[in-house]
């Protein structure tokens, strides 16, 4: 099928807002552009009564949520799990430099959870946490059952929710009852060959729109801790969880 490019330009007010909402959805904003042209086109030939409209529909939402449900092989590339193998990060002890910007992002978006997730084939390793409740703070991991963190690592994007009890990727997680996690923003931590390592990520107890001045600054502060995987971190941690 041929591929066209074209070009359209944006207000920098509307650009902040298209990259907010594709935040919030978990895409690019590239593919939030294209998913509401083909809405918007689909929804033009129904009003029109021209047949196939409600196919088109059904074709996209079956697009979306296929692209949603990426994880189970996304976060199972090898490519991937030899990356974060041979980070060493996983099942390593704290550190205070991780821990230091964990503390940072959780204050700074005044947020009651910050984690630094690593993610491997079948749990999520906290490299570092802050306001995690037991048993997750000493076992320092928990089954992906629990983890929102392995579909911003599937996607290699942001992925802001406002209340997982509402997404259609996390609305059965167990770590809505068991974590009381219900607004989530993570950062995948990408490694020099564009590998999705893990994620810095924050947790709020109830609903919350997060701004994209917040998911900007969680950006910023996941880039320090990408900085950090890269020399090695530093020190013990001296801190509390």
């Amino acid at each position: 099928m041929a591929m066209h490019a074209t070009t359209v330009r944006f207000t920098d007010d509307l650009w902040d807002l298209l990259e907010a909402e594709a935040a919030r959805q978990g895409v690019s904003v590239a593919q939030f552009v294209r998913d509401a042209a083909l809405v918007r086109v689909a929804s033009v030939m129904a009003r029109r009564g021209e047949e196939g409209a409600d196919d088109t529909l059904e074709r996209l939402a079956a697009g979306a949520l296929k692209r949603r449900s990426r994880p189970a092989s996304a976060t199972r590339d090898p490519r991937r799990l030899k990356a974060v193998r041979e980070s060493g990060l996983l099942d390593s002890p704290r550190e205070a430099s991780f821990d230091r910007l964990t503390r940072v992002a959780a204050t700074a978006l005044n947020a009651p959870i910050a984690l630094v997730s690593i993610v491997d084939e079948d749990r999520q390793f906290l490299k570092s946490c802050v306001g995690v409740a037991e048993p997750w703070a000493s076992r320092r991991e928990m089954p992906l059952s629990h983890s929102y963190c392995q579909h911003a690592v599937a996607s290699t994007e942001p992925l802001v929710v406002s209340d997982a009890r509402e997404h259609p990727l996390l609305r059965e997680s167990a770590a809505i009852r068991d974590m009381g996690a219900i607004a989530y923003a993570g950062v995948p931590l990408l490694d020099s060959e564009g590998q999705a390592l893990g994620t810095l990520c924050v947790i709020d107890h109830g609903r919350r729109d997060w701004s994209a001045d917040e998911v900007a600054l969680l950006g910023e502060i996941a880039d320090a801790v990408v900085q950090e995987i890269e020399r090695g971190g530093s020190g013990p941690a001296t801190g509390g969880r």
